[in-house]
């Protein structure tokens, strides 16, 4: 239950009911999330590579029961539902099922085989996640309780990065996890004489974007749950706002700056002004305390970068390979790193799934996107009201970051992305019900 500080006191919200005992698909999720932000992300079963991730198999595990749980109810509704979200990830599952069926009639090296059923597993994965944020998060109270689970993870996230950062130390990277094995990436970089943090990621990118991603989400926790602590509301805002201004990485400074302009209009004009002063602040202790970083920022944006570089010459070898297979592409995952590395999902997937695949992966994120605004509307409590453009700012910051890097290869990234979109689609279910129903 939702409680106000001071005398412990419950407060029900309407449309909240109380939680049956046991274990529900929001706990799954919880597990889920403690998978993909704790254990290293270059941390999986070597047998399956870059499907092995713990988070990633447990997802499939989350696939087989919400297929199950709908298989075995004696009066089907998916037929009869609307989700929109869940029709955007069928259309985008259907477009990787036909890339994959484009791929397997070509005749492909091992390499590519491999890769080719390997994509299948992600996706799956990602429906999974997706499918069952969407469906089994039972009622708005759960909900909520999952959003402050994954905060808090993301503030523990945050801080491990700015230990590193001021550290110079990974603290994960000799981490041994019997029956896991070390993939590629994991150490820290430097960039400009900083250390460039990545927490659990395996790179700057992967942790920039799950930054980006729950900043929105937190920041609406602190400002209008408050049946939470102060303290745990207002840490995760404030560990992942300074990770991100400390990360030397684009993007994360742009994944913020997209998720705050999403929010912006939902903001009374105190809260506004009170950001912005914060804002103000909060750079004026960067430029006091971390000489030189503010320049470093400000030189991210503006001069000669040989990964901005990189990106714009890629656009040739795209449009080559666009050519041989334009609607369908080459098969998913069968554009391989040691063949190029674009730095843009998007790009990898027009190559991989072709047109239409490119089209199917931006409806996920777009429709998304679209859902939580429409819903807000039906939400009268504050919090659940302002949930609906933070969910919007979150996915937006996700989809935007996409295109920095293949994101889809990184199972943080990927799950994130997957995960929040399936929180729409649960945002949107809930919207003119009490959502009770209940996976068990």
């Amino acid at each position: 239950m939702f409680t106000n500080s001071g005398p412990r006191q419950q407060v029900v919200l309407p449309g909240l009911e109380r939680r049956p005992p046991g274990p529900d698909a929001a706990t799954v999720l919880a597990v889920y999330l403690l998978l993909l932000l704790a254990i290293p992300s270059n941390r999986s079963v070597a047998a399956l590579g870059g499907a092995g991730a713990p988070a990633a198999l447990f997802a499939l595990v989350a696939l087989l029961w919400w297929c199950w749980y709908h298989v075995q109810r004696p009066t089907p509704s998916l037929a009869r539902d609307s989700q929109p979200i869940r029709m955007a990830l069928l259309v985008f599952v259907a477009a990787a099922l036909a890339s994959y069926a484009a791929g397997a009639a070509r005749a492909l090296p091992p390499a590519e085989v491999n890769a080719l059923n390997l994509g299948l597993l992600r996706v799956a994965a990602c429906a999974g996640i997706l499918l069952l944020a969407t469906d089994g998060i039972p009622n708005r109270e759960r909900l909520i309780k999952l959003l402050r689970w994954l905060c808090l993870l993301g503030g523990m996230f945050a801080a491990l990065g700015l230990l590193q950062f001021f550290t110079g130390q990974s603290f994960v990277e000799k981490l041994s996890i019997p029956g896991l094995a070390v993939s590629d990436f994991g150490a820290l970089q430097d960039r400009g004489g900083f250390n460039r943090s990545i927490a659990t990621a395996r790179n700057p990118l992967e942790y920039a974007f799950v930054l980006a991603m729950v900043l929105p989400l937190a920041l609406t926790l602190a400002l209008y749950d408050t049946g939470s602590r102060l303290l745990l509301r207002w840490f995760p805002v404030g560990t992942i706002t300074v990770a991100a201004l400390l990360s030397v990485s684009r993007s994360a400074i742009i994944g913020v700056l997209v998720a705050v302009v999403i929010l912006l209009p939902s903001w009374s004009p105190a809260v506004r002004r009170r950001a912005g002063l914060a804002a103000v602040a909060l750079v004026g202790v960067v430029w006091v305390m971390v000489p030189g970083m503010v320049g470093t920022i400000k030189g991210l944006f503006g001069g000669q970068d040989p990964s901005l570089k990189s990106r714009t010459d890629s656009y040739d070898v795209v449009s080559s390979f666009v050519e041989m297979n334009p609607l369908l592409g080459r098969g998913f995952g069968t554009f391989l790193p040691d063949y190029r590395i674009l730095d843009n999902q998007y790009l990898v997937t027009l190559i991989d799934m072709g047109i239409l695949g490119l089209i199917a992966l931006c409806a996920v994120p777009a429709v998304g996107f679209v859902v939580v605004i429409r819903a807000r509307r039906h939400y009268a409590e504050p919090l659940l009201a302002n949930l609906g453009p933070a969910l919007a700012a979150s996915l937006a910051a996700g989809a935007v970051l996409t295109g920095f890097f293949d994101a889809l290869s990184f199972p943080q990234a990927a799950g994130m992305l997957f995960f929040v979109a399936g929180l729409c689609g649960a945002y949107w279910r809930m919207k003119d019900s009490q959502g009770t129903e209940r996976y068990a």
